[in-house]
């Protein structure tokens, strides 16, 4: 009897061992699935944005504020996949519905800015293509593409944001250097003012592109310091005149790096100004740098009290003004 017990005991204690070893394995096995389908829901993922005039329609006149909805959903969906596989295949379709996008008459989108999707014009002999008709002031053909609104696209945010998010990619191609500088210039056009979109297209244009000729890239940098330029002289803006005065006389381009300079100069700080003097002693610019020099003595002298910019200008009438009383 003992030992009919202890082989019932043996059995009992040996199926409980294989009842959990199965549903550990099976327990083990179910989350890998789980797993995997997750995995596959991601990758196959799409998502839907009515087109653009409907989002605009049922916006109620709240554009911006369906607009910040939209880009909260952007921000979420970029989040999702740079944890995942840091592909952004739908990225657009977010960013296009609060900036708008260009689309030719197949419906395909192309990326081109506002003022190259519709180039404006005051007659026809300002349309460059074969057959086209200044409607409206916009060049109008038969294969015309047109600016598809979008809800608001006045909030340079959005396109600083996308020009960078693109660039979390698991390599950076001249492709999506394409689309950060298209993301740029749109937002140029529709905020003209901003100096930081300035700066990230010529950034983008000076240090982005790789696999190109000596000729290509030096043409690429020198458009890039164009923005550059235009960045630098803005209100607010945070970029070094020195940087872009710099970068043109290392390029020989002597003379707009001293229009540079004349842009820049009056509303750099002390220590900029000191700089842009001595780079101009070292390429040989002594006279303009000795002539910036006593305009700053001056200014300490006569007007401390005032901003340089403002002494630029009620300055150089101090000496007409005090031959006149000398002539009395």
């Amino acid at each position: 009897m003992e030992s009919s017990g202890k082989r019932v005991a043996l059995l009992l204690v040996s199926f409980c061992f294989m009842v959990a070893a199965f549903g550990t394995q099976k327990l083990r096995l179910d989350q890998k699935l789980t797993k995997a389908r997750d995995v596959d829901l991601r990758a196959a993922e799409t998502t839907y944005m009515p087109p653009n005039e409907v989002v605009r329609f049922f916006s109620m006149g709240y554009e911006s504020f369906t607009s910040d909805m939209v880009f909260m959903a952007a921000n979420n969906y970029f989040a999702t996949h740079l944890s995942f596989d840091r592909k952004y295949e739908w990225l657009d379709t977010y960013v296009d519905a609060i900036i708008g996008y260009c689309r030719d008459r197949f419906g395909r989108k192309l990326l081109l800015p506002p003022d190259k999707c519709e180039p404006p014009c005051k007659n026809a002999a300002d349309c460059l293509e074969e057959g086209a008709v200044c409607d409206a002031g916009i060049c109008q053909t038969e294969l015309a593409s047109h600016w598809v609104k979008g809800i608001f696209p006045f909030n340079p945010r959005v396109f600083l944001w996308a020009a960078q998010v693109i660039k979390f990619a698991p390599q950076l191609s001249n492709e999506i250097i394409d689309r950060a500088i298209y993301y740029g210039l749109t937002g140029i056009y529709f905020c003209p003012d901003n100096w930081e979109l300035y700066f990230d297209v010529g950034f983008n244009l000076y240090f982005g592109y790789r696999d190109k000729t000596p000729d290509e890239l030096l043409a690429l940098r020198l458009e890039g310091l164009d923005y550059f330029s235009v960045a630098s002289v803005l209100p607010n803006s945070s970029v070094d005149p020195n940087f872009v005065a710099g970068n043109l006389w290392d390029k020989e381009e002597t003379e707009r790096a001293i229009q540079q300079i004349y842009l820049t100069y009056y509303h750099a700080s002390d220590r900029q100004r000191k700089e842009i003097r001595t780079r101009a002693r070292a390429y040989g610019e002594k006279e303009l740098a000795d002539r910036f020099e006593n305009e700053d003595k001056r200014w300490q002298d006569q007007f401390g009290y005032i901003p340089q910019p403002l002494f630029h200008v009620v300055g150089s009438m101090v000496p007409v003004e005090r031959a006149k009383e000398e002539q009395l």
